[in-house]
């Protein structure tokens, strides 16, 4: 299993209606709302690299209201 954390950075005023969407992706595991130049940490399992790369890409990048984001992948 490959854990991955995501920074994003979505709209104002957004953050807690953009949380609800994160985490109703099964791969996150975990998402809390912050302050400073991310609005949003999540946390991500999945079996691969790969896997997660799809998942930012098609879910996480997918929601609308997600203006950037920033990969942190554990290793």
């Amino acid at each position: 299993m490959v854990t991955t954390y995501v920074l994003v950075f979505c709209e104002m005023g957004s953050e807690f209606k953009t949380l609800k969407e994160l985490l109703r992706i099964p791969e996150v595991i975990e998402a809390k709302v912050t302050y400073g130049m991310y609005d949003i940490v999540c946390k991500i399992e999945a079996p691969s690299m790969e896997s997660i790369k799809d998942i930012i890409i098609n879910d996480i990048r997918g929601i609308r209201q997600i203006k950037e984001t920033q990969t942190l992948p554990l290793f």
